[in-house]
């Protein structure tokens, strides 16, 4: 019976999840400590860069590869990934990783354009072989990937005086703000109407061609995906204007009104659901923050970061692992892991925010760091063991789905 079980990388060959998503909660870990660390006394050098890369190359990147790995090559009836693919990703993934680590924040910068650029090329194959459409949203997926993949471009030219500072600027807000903003969003529309289960709204993750409803939603995916590059280049270019925020808060709130009914959400509300809502306007609040308190953007994007981008992370990571190990029923179950994590999310966010203001931001860092830790040290011990339990269904094609749905 032993030989009919899969080997665990042959299952991460379709499934990339099972191996990126335990590695980015590791290095998550090791980028929120490096603060408690600081503080301590027991790291000599300040951290923020190498926190953020950490965080944004590292820790939100492997769950963004994991996800967009499993999901993308299904919605297109597309081939898995190979061995060497898959080999290679990892061994990128891991050198950018070392090299933060390392304190050679240039070179890992480098090998991350070089595993955006690899995993790129390995889904462009998929999408060349494949027999269905993406959802209509993932066009912001795509402006996110060349946000993450042009933003460490232009800040490392930036670094070497090749380019202005205004865009040096926009290249690090691209990488650290819209790289993950794009996909929260294109990747939120396709998914949060599944945790809502909305009645009576049809969706087009599963069309075979580009149909005029598709087309006017990619349409206007694009536009909205413009608008907010045109925000990042405004504050980049004079960060003290007020023009930028507005920009970015108002098309955001209005592509997520537009694209998910929110008023059609099933009763009563499941614990995903109500953290994926909760980090929405964790995001919203994140976004909005700088029009109330333009001298504290820093503390609204870690309102954004911990309230917005990590939990809707671990709230979609707690639906693909639960979904591809044969446990799809406990979504619809109370999951107290997901509900202590986003209690300690929120709550890390709202220390982390009011750190900014107070005197003794040292100490609400810190324990806005512990938190974070603690939420994430919880929802890896709960969730992340079933990764290694292999997925019951035996095609996994979107139009396998439906037909499975429909007989």
């Amino acid at each position: 019976m032993s030989d009919s079980k899969p080997r665990f990388f042959t299952l991460c060959l379709g499934e990339p999840f099972r191996i990126f998503f335990p590695l980015a909660t590791l290095l998550g870990l090791s980028g929120v400590s490096l603060w408690p660390l600081y503080f301590a006394g027991l790291h000599k050098f300040y951290p923020g860069a190498m926190h953020a890369r950490l965080m944004i190359e590292c820790f939100l990147a492997g769950f963004v590869i994991g996800f967009l790995g499993t999901a993308l090559p299904r919605l297109l009836s597309a081939p898995p990934l190979r061995r060497g693919e898959l080999r290679l990703l990892l061994a990128l993934y891991l050198l950018t990783a070392g090299l933060h680590i390392g304190e050679q924040p240039r070179a890992g910068d480098c090998a991350f354009i070089v595993l955006l650029l690899t995993f790129g090329a390995c889904m462009i194959r998929r999408i060349h072989e494949r027999t269905e459409l993406p959802p209509p949203g993932f066009v912001l997926v795509a402006f996110g990937l060349l946000s993450g993949l042009l933003g460490p471009m232009l800040w490392l030219c930036g670094l070497q005086g090749w380019v202005p500072g205004s865009v040096m600027l926009f290249g690090g807000m691209l990488l650290n703000q819209a790289f993950v903003l794009f996909l929260l969003l294109g990747i939120g529309t396709f998914l949060l109407p599944r945790f809502l289960r909305l009645r009576d709204v049809r969706t087009m993750a599963e069309e075979r061609t580009a149909s005029r409803s598709w087309k006017l939603r990619a349409a206007f995916s694009a536009g909205t995906g413009l608008l907010l590059l045109a925000s990042y280049w405004l504050e980049a270019s004079d960060p003290a204007a007020r023009a930028a925020a507005w920009l970015r808060s108002v098309s955001a709130i209005v592509y997520l009104a537009t694209m998910i009914p929110f008023q059609r959400q099933s009763w009563p509300v499941r614990t995903a659901s109500l953290a994926a809502q909760l980090a929405l306007l964790a995001l919203v609040v994140g976004l909005i923050f700088p029009l109330f308190w333009p001298a504290q953007r820093v503390a609204g994007l870690h309102v954004v970061f911990l309230g917005g981008f990590s939990l809707i992370t671990f709230t979609v990571a707690t639906r693909v692992v639960l979904g591809h190990s044969g446990h799809e029923d406990l979504f619809e179950t109370r999951l107290p892991s997901l509900q202590i994590t986003t209690g300690l999310l929120l709550a890390g966010a709202a220390l982390r925010a009011f750190g900014d203001f107070s005197p003794a931001r040292a100490h609400w860092l810190t324990h806005a760091s512990y938190l974070w830790m603690l939420a994430a040290a919880i929802w890896g011990f709960c969730i992340l063991p079933k990764v290694r339990i292999p997925d019951p269904s035996g095609d996994l094609s979107c139009s396998a789905r439906r037909k499975k749905s429909a007989s």
